[in-house]
């Protein structure tokens, strides 16, 4: 029997939150960003579900790190193809298409729900193509796309390295749901017409 889900654990608060959401988590702490990998270690543990990590080497490599110091039994996952791991290397076009394709591949598998983690940190490559606009496209793109499937999008940016600029649009203009004093929100600056707040 196949179950229909409408909402999931959040895991980085104690709130459950819709299929089709996008929100952003601001990490500051070790602590914070070990509470946002746990929104991706449920999906993990959830054999009905998929997640997809996507970001930097460097912030893919410490999520996965942290998942395998809680026990888990990452290559199994990998080989199942419950958890897929997006590089960032590309345009916000090519980037929205690939985000997409693990998103089909997931549901045509079965999956009832799909766990999204990405990351916004400066690694050592720079971002790629337009830089800041081209990570603005994404995340403006993204909300349309969790409205597509049976996602949640969870971006975690890490406000230690991210400019004030993409903190600004990229964050707090481009999703609509943000984790806020420990609890899941409605984000007031999402700036639905996907126009830069800053501007």
């Amino acid at each position: 029997m196949k179950i229909s889900l409408d909402k999931i654990a959040l895991g980085i608060t104690d709130d459950e939150v819709r299929l089709g959401s996008h929100l952003i988590h601001f990490w500051h702490t070790d602590s914070e960003f070990e509470s946002g990998v746990r929104f991706l270690a449920l999906g993990i543990d959830d054999e009905s579900q998929c997640s997809v990590l996507f970001g930097h080497d460097e912030a893919n490599e410490r999520v996965l790190q942290t998942l395998r110091k809680a026990g888990r039994d990452l290559d199994r996952v990998i080989r199942d193809g419950r958890l897929v791991i997006l590089r960032r290397e590309s345009s916000a076009a090519a980037t929205l298409a690939s985000i997409d394709a693990a998103f089909s591949k997931a549901v045509g598998k079965g999956a009832i729900a799909i766990r999204y983690l990405g990351n916004l940190g400066m690694g050592q490559a720079p971002l790629p193509g337009r830089g800041a606009d081209e990570v603005v496209d994404v995340e403006s793109g993204a909300t349309t796309l969790a409205a597509r499937y049976p996602c949640v999008i969870v971006c975690m940016y890490d406000i230690n390295t991210v400019s004030g600029r993409l903190v600004l649009d990229g964050g707090f203009g481009a999703h609509p749901l943000a984790v806020c004093r420990g609890a899941l929100r409605d984000n007031p600056y999402y700036a639905t017409e996907n126009k830069s707040i800053s501007a």
